[in-house]
């Protein structure tokens, strides 16, 4: 493979993020601002109000326009490299979104909310394992959709596949079930929000708990509630999440341990360099911007740095956005069908209606911060 040095490869990210900056310029000056005044049904603003088609979710029905259908189902060659930067933004974002809280907030989710997140996570996770085994499904299969389905969607099942012997093809079918599902619940979930007038903190310990990937809670969060700020649905989304996230590194070594116990005659995988390679590095980075929060080093809530801070964060959100929905590809959905597609559907409705029960149940409207 061609050496294009680090000014051929700075270069070649360009296309393709121009696209997705440009997309997501039109999208928040011109599209959004339209669709708000825009009169249907003789209200006005209803496509945004109703349909909660703000630029978070038009950004990513955009990527997804391109992927299936301008780019006839594959990123072009051109456009691939600045494409691949979307981890990137997704993560930078994660880490900005620190900001919003500090560790006396934190403290007040309560354990309750913690064992809560903590039981949904390994109790879907052994669901699964006992589900893929009634099914027939391969334990490679069973392992990585385990992974997927009870922490964070594809960093859990990445993080799984090494230690579980996955091939290429069971990862692939265990991200593309649980993006799928993610997807239908990424636009369903505000729908139901509103009808049950849930609150912000609801909605977001729900979302949090139910959706199975870090991005499509994020998104489906600012779809119900657009802004950035604390007591917000986007505030304790991602910090259930991130309750969530910190959970991989133990079901990592749960779930191996499951797979190697049944695998008597397999080779030996070192399970802490498995561990030390995929443990998601951004959560560190949101923990230290969270401290730098609590310390107010980045300034006191209202002040015009922390004002500025979450309008580039939107920016780079959304922008990450528009990248997550071009790597949807309508066709590993399709092909994610049969066995797997069973096993995440079934745990994914389980554990999105169960939590819907026990957050009406034991959460209260009012949040903690």
């Amino acid at each position: 493979m061609e050496d294009k040095g680090l000014f051929g490869k700075i270069l070649a990210i360009v296309p393709g993020l121009a696209v997705m900056i440009g997309t997501l310029y039109v999208l928040r000056v011109y599209v959004e601002p339209w669709m708000k005044d825009a009169v249907v049904f003789g209200s006005k603003g209803w496509l945004v109000q109703v349909l909660s088609l703000n630029y978070i979710l038009l950004s990513i029905l955009t990527g997804m326009f391109y992927r299936n259908i301008l780019f006839g189902g594959k990123i072009p060659t051109w456009a691939e490299e600045g494409f691949r930067t979307t981890r990137l933004f997704i993560k930078t974002g994660v880490i900005m979104l620190g900001s919003l809280y500090t560790f006396d907030k934190l403290l007040k989710v309560g354990g309750v909310a913690i064992a809560l997140i903590v039981a949904f996570v390994f109790g879907t996770a052994l669901f699964v394992l006992w589900l893929g085994k009634r099914l027939g499904a391969d334990r490679s299969v069973t392992a990585t959709m385990a992974a997927a389905c009870g922490v964070c969607g594809v960093s859990a099942a990445v993080a799984t596949a090494p230690g579980v012997r996955a091939k290429p093809v069971d990862l692939a079918l265990s991200i593309a079930t649980i993006l799928g599902f993610g997807i239908m619940t990424m636009f369903v979930s505000p729908f139901i929000g509103k009808m049950l007038s849930l609150s912000d903190y609801q909605f977001g310990a729900w979302v949090g708990t139910g959706i199975l990937n870090s991005g499509q809670v994020l998104a489906t969060c600012l779809a119900f509630n657009p802004n950035f700020a604390p007591g917000t649905a986007v505030a304790y989304g991602e910090i259930w999440n991130v309750v969530r996230v910190l959970c991989i590194p133990f079901v990592v070594f749960f779930i191996t341990a499951w797979y190697w116990k049944g695998e008597a005659d397999a080779e030996h995988v070192s399970l802490g360099s498995i561990l030390a390679s995929k443990f998601p590095i951004f959560v560190l980075g949101f923990i230290g911007m969270t401290a730098l929060s609590s310390l107010h080093i980045i300034g006191a809530e209202g002040s015009e740095t922390l004002h500025l801070m979450r309008d580039v964060m939107a920016w780079v959100f959304g922008i990450g956005l528009v990248g997550l929905g071009a790597y949807i590809d309508v066709r590993e959905i399709k092909a994610a069908g049969g066995t797997p597609l069973r096993i995440g559907l079934i745990a994914g409705v389980s554990k999105y209606v169960i939590a819907m029960i026990i957050i009406l149940a034991f959460i209260p409207k009012e949040g903690a911060f």
